[in-house]
């Protein structure tokens, strides 16, 4: 009699298990965000100030548990300005062309997330930090010159965010974040990177 009160009993404890582990998210996840991303500092006051809306980023991350995660990530921002013609000082003799500016930036990061809600929750708030390196792709052209840059710089990125669940334990979500960024990048008229960058896109956890 106990050995079949034994038997039922881990019977339905397998069962529960499963039935947990059925509602769960898979650890793994991608995310695919468009981004928006406004300039600020010596970028935005001396080279380009205007928003960037040719943005994206994309990554991975493994759940460790309901709330930590890590992973990494790719992104690209395209700053952009083009001025008027004017006259510009050269070595032995003055330009006079259209100029324009533009700034590419390729960050690769690692990243970590903490959740404040658990997984059953329709609203999932959480902070982030990203650290790496990025890609600085600086080219100014006056006319059919162009002046070029190119450099590897340090880049950390906090970040706050949401998820939404399309329904209890979907594996896919909305996701939508903004982030500040700053990297060690010094150029000609650019002392500082700074950026404030606002990510709206889909989250997927697949097995």
């Amino acid at each position: 009699m106990k050995s079949i009160k034994l038997i039922i009993l881990i019977m339905a404890g397998t069962l529960a298990m499963h039935t947990a582990f059925a509602q769960s998210r898979p650890p793994l996840s991608f995310q695919l965000n468009y981004s928006i991303t406004q300039p600020f500092g010596s970028l935005s006051d001396d080279y380009a100030d205007n928003t960037s809306f040719r943005g994206w980023n994309f990554g991975f991350q493994y759940a460790l548990n309901d709330r930590l995660s890590l992973g990494a990530r790719v992104g690209f921002a395209d700053f952009y300005e083009r001025l008027p013609r004017a006259v510009y000082p050269g070595k032995g003799e003055d330009i006079s062309a259209v100029q324009t500016r533009t700034l590419q930036t390729i960050p690769i990061m690692a990243a970590a997330q903490y959740t404040f809600a658990g997984p059953d929750a329709k609203v999932m708030p959480y902070a982030g930090l990203a650290v790496g390196m990025a890609n600085m792709n600086y080219e100014k052209f006056w006319g059919e010159f162009v002046e070029k840059h190119n450099k590897w710089a340090f880049q950390v990125s906090p970040e706050l965010g949401l998820n939404v669940p399309f329904g209890k334990y979907s594996p896919v979500m909305f996701n939508a974040n903004v982030q500040y960024n700053y990297a060690a990048y010094k150029y000609a008229e650019i002392s500082n990177f700074n950026t404030l960058q606002a990510n709206i896109g889909l989250r997927f956890h697949i097995r």
